[in-house]
C-alpha cells in the first residue's frame, strides 16, 4: 500500500484521538482507516497506539515518528506547490500562538484567510509555552517579545509590532494619587507581567529611565492583568490594543505620556526546512497584512531573517 497513504492515515488518527474520527475526516470507514494503521505498524515493525476500550494514545514509536510523518507530508505538499506554481497554498498547518494573544488577536483572522486559500486547514493550537517546532509538530509558532537569537535552524520573520500603555482605574488613582515620574512607580501597586518583582524600562525627555516594580498580582497573562487594573489593584502596563476601549470610556486612564515603553514585536518562527513552503508564506503574508491594522499599528512589517 502508497506509504504516503499510510502516513496520512496515522496522522489523521493522531490529530483527532481515535481511528474513527480520523477516519471521518479523511472520509474512509473505519475497517479501511484501521486496516491502513495495522499496514503501517506491520511496515515499521511496532505498534504506534496504545489502544483502551475508551481511547488511544501514542506509543515511543508512534511519538517518534508522528513529527517525522508530518514532516514528510508537508514537504510533499511543497514539492507539489514547486511543480504546479499557478497552482493555489495547500495543505494543513499547525499554528502555535499565546492564549492572551492568540484568542484575540489570530482566531479572528483564520476565517478570511482560510476563505481566501480553500486548500488550506489551520489547526491552531492556543498555549503559553515555548514549542519546539519539529517536536511538537508546529508549522509556525507566533512568539510575542523581543526577535529571538540567531540560530541556522530557524527563520524569524516580524509580522507586526504594538504599543503598550502605562494605566490604571480612576479608583485606584483616587486612592493613591497619580504618579508624577517614572521614579514614583517603585513605591506604588503595579501588577507584573511574570514572577518576581520586575523592571519596566521607559524612553523620556530625559533619555531612558528605569524603576523596579511589584505589587499585589503577578500573573503570565495580559488579559488577567487588565481585569486585574480594572478592578483598582495596580498599576499595569498592557497592550494598547487590548485597552483602547477602557481607555476611551476612562474606565482606565494612561499615565506619565512622557513615559514611552518599548513596542513589543510579533514575530512568526518557521523551520528553515520550510523556507519554500507556500502555504506557510500565505499564511505569514496574510498576518502581515491584517495584523499591524488590528493592533493599531498600521504598516505591514517588514523583515525576516535566521533565528533560534
Amino acid at each position: 500500500m502508497d506509504p504516503v497513504t499510510l502516513l496520512s492515515t496515522f496522522v489523521s488518527i493522531a490529530d483527532t484521538g481515535s481511528i474513527s474520527a480520523g477516519a471521518r475526516k479523511l472520509r474512509l470507514s473505519i475497517a479501511v482507516a484501521s486496516r491502513r494503521l495495522r499496514a503501517l505498524e506491520d511496515d515499521v515493525g511496532a505498534p504506534l497506539f496504545r489502544r483502551t476500550t475508551r481511547r488511544i494514545s501514542l506509543t515511543e514509536a508512534g511519538a517518534d515518528l508522528l513529527p517525522r510523518a508530518r514532516r514528510l507530508l508537508r514537504d510533499l505538499d511543497e514539492l507539489r506547490d514547486a511543480v504546479r506554481p499557478s497552482a493555489s497554498p495547500r495543505g494543513r498547518l499547525v499554528v502555535s500562538a499565546p492564549v492572551s494573544f492568540g484568542l484575540p488577536q489570530i482566531a479572528p483572522v483564520i476565517p478570511e484567510l482560510l476563505q481566501r486559500h480553500r486548500g488550506l486547514t489551520i489547526e491552531l493550537r492556543l498555549e503559553d509555552r515555548v514549542v519546539d517546532l519539529l517536536t511538537d509538530g508546529v508549522d509556525l509558532a507566533i512568539r510575542v517579545g523581543a526577535m529571538p537569537p540567531d540560530s541556522p535552524f530557524v527563520i524569524a520573520r516580524r509580522l507586526a509590532t504594538f504599543e503598550r500603555v502605562l494605566c490604571a482605574a480612576p479608583s485606584l488613582l483616587k486612592r493613591i494619587g497619580s504618579p508624577a515620574s517614572v521614579a514614583e512607580l517603585d513605591e506604588a501597586p503595579c501588577l507584573v507581567l511574570g514572577g518576581g518583582p520586575t523592571t519596566w524600562r521607559f524612553e523620556t525627555v530625559e533619555g531612558p529611565r528605569a524603576v523596579t516594580v511589584d505589587g499585589p498580582m503577578r500573573s503570565n497573562n495580559v488579559l488577567a492583568l487588565r481585569d486585574a487594573a480594572l478592578a483598582g489593584l495596580g498599576i499595569a502596563q498592557l497592550p494598547r490594543w487590548l485597552v483602547l476601549d477602557e481607555l476611551q470610556k476612562r474606565r482606565l486612564v494612561r499615565l506619565l505620556d512622557g513615559a514611552i515603553l518599548p513596542a513589543v514585536e510579533v514575530i512568526g518562527l518557521v523551520h528553515v526546512d520550510a523556507r519554500h513552503s507556500r502555504a506557510l508564506r500565505a499564511v505569514q503574508d496574510h498576518l502581515a497584512d491584517v495584523l499591524p491594522r488590528s493592533l493599531g499599528t498600521g504598516e505591514r512589517a517588514k523583515g525576516r531573517r535566521s533565528t533560534r
